[in-house]
């Protein structure tokens, strides 16, 4: 079996070139269109996929192959099956890489494996001749990577005809461009983590400053691209589907809102498939009532500190949930809501409390990029001896008030001091974003509740 969907990846020669804006451009236009894409997002990232799905309607999926190695291929056959387009929104620039040595979880690497052709990302700011000298370079640099097309980001009118020629005599198709604008420079802002998560966004707002950058598109010269230079794949089909059932179906909490975001689509539907789910507003809702199981992802709690703070009888309803024992899993920011305080500009935010730590955010990251951790003792998450493999991402360092025996010791990666995985009765936290695809936590917490359940008197 092989897969022939046609496929782009959206790369470009270095990062915040306006990647992201350019496939939610793509993606938007194809759909106006009456195309179907389906859309993807390379590398460990929940923010972009977001703005992905928020435009398309449809989950966007992480293709990550330091995580998921050749499993990246049926995972894209998988959820592009009836789309007319497989959009691969890149990470970095083109050749960058997590070791900066190798081309190992590099967009380029990526490229080769899933044998996509790359649409490239160009910057008009301050820059003319010098566009082809770039397109040479990259070109030259890896052949076996195929630049098949670009489109211009932030440029006026006057540069859209200089740049295209320029483009063009290089051998790459010129398929569009988005003018310079200051809405779309605000729309699409940094702060410390990336792009603002499309759960903060104003949704009616964000698709109509896209729907205006996407008029420049043509979808036609695209989609020709795409299926020109598309090869097909061989496939071995090895996903596994299958969740084993536990008996009874517990009652899933998701701990979500503007506040509480960073979750990969399979975790949500993977709840779905297990339980029956409710999703809790940390800065709205007052209790947790009737769960079994709580899920607290990353996210900003240090942006929203101040409504969890005011929202006094949730953060009690989460320390009486596990004073009880309940079944809770947190990574990240939601580690950082069951500490007892954040500080952040200056001010001081109480939070659950907990875990008896203070949560401070820094200038800088303290823990960036792929991880890995032994667990050294049982959790609810995995047996001792098993090696997890994830990501970190956080601003935020934690002073512990009194001494824990902490689950997991990294290999690769910062946590606490090296260690992380603090349990208190049967309530997980840890700074490690584990993807669902490479190793099942819900799954292995749904059991141990069943475990528990079906043992009361």
């Amino acid at each position: 079996m092989e897969l022939t969907v046609p496929r782009l990846v959206v790369s470009s020669y270095k990062g915040k070139s306006g990647k992201t804006l350019v496939t939610l451009a793509v993606a938007y236009a194809l759909t106006k269109a009456g195309f179907t894409p389906s859309i993807f997002k390379a590398g460990p990232d929940y923010i972009d996929a977001s703005l992905h799905g928020l435009i398309t309607g449809l989950p966007s999926r992480n293709l990550d192959y330091v995580l998921m190695g050749y499993g990246i291929v049926e995972r894209l056959h998988k959820y592009s099956m009836g789309s007319d387009l497989a959009l691969i929104e890149g990470v970095a620039g083109l050749y960058d890489s997590p070791s900066g040595i190798d081309e190992y979880g590099s967009t380029a690497q990526l490229s080769k494996v899933l044998k996509a052709p790359v649409l490239l990302v160009i910057n008009g700011e301050r820059i003319n001749r010098t566009t082809g000298a770039l397109i040479r370079g990259l070109r030259q640099f890896d052949p076996s990577v195929k630049l098949v097309g670009a489109v211009l980001t932030n440029v006026t009118s006057r540069q859209v005809d200089k740049l295209t020629r320029i483009i063009e005599e290089e051998g790459l198709s010129v398929v569009g461009f988005i003018p310079r604008d200051e809405e779309v420079e605000e729309t699409l802002r940094y702060r410390h983590l990336g792009l603002i998560h499309a759960r903060e966004m104003n949704k009616e707002w964000l698709i109509n400053v896209i729907d205006k950058v996407s008029r420049n598109i043509n979808t036609d010269a695209v989609l020709e691209l795409a299926k020109e230079y598309s090869e097909p794949l061989k496939l071995n089909l090895n996903i596994d589907d299958s969740i084993p059932i536990t008996r009874g179906a517990p009652k899933i909490g998701i701990m979500a809102g503007r506040v509480f975001t960073f979750y990969y689509p399979e975790t949500i539907e993977e709840a779905y498939t297990l339980g029956n789910v409710k999703f809790i507003d940390p800065e709205r809702d007052s209790e947790l009532n009737d769960i079994d199981v709580l899920l607290i992802g990353g996210g900003f709690p240090e942006v929203y500190a101040k409504g969890l703070e005011s929202n006094r009888a949730l953060r009690s309803s989460v320390r009486r949930f596990v004073e009880k024992g309940g079944y809770l899993y947190a990574e990240c920011g939601g580690l950082m809501y069951l500490t007892s305080s954040i500080i952040y500009n200056n001010n001081e935010y109480e939070m659950t409390g907990v875990i008896d730590a203070l949560t401070i955010m820094l200038s800088k990251p303290i823990g960036h990029g792929y991880s890995s951790a032994r667990v050294i003792k049982d959790t609810p998450i995995a047996p001792k001896g098993t090696v997890l493999r994830g990501h970190e991402f956080h601003y935020s360092k934690l002073i512990l008030k009194r001494e824990y025996e902490l689950t997991i010791e990294y290999e690769r990666g910062v946590g606490v001091n090296g260690r992380d995985g603090f349990l208190v009765n049967n309530a997980y936290a840890h700074y490690l974003h584990v993807h669902p695809y490479t190793f099942n936590v819900l799954n292995n917490i749904i059991k141990s509740w069943g475990i528990k359940s079906t043992s009361r008197p």
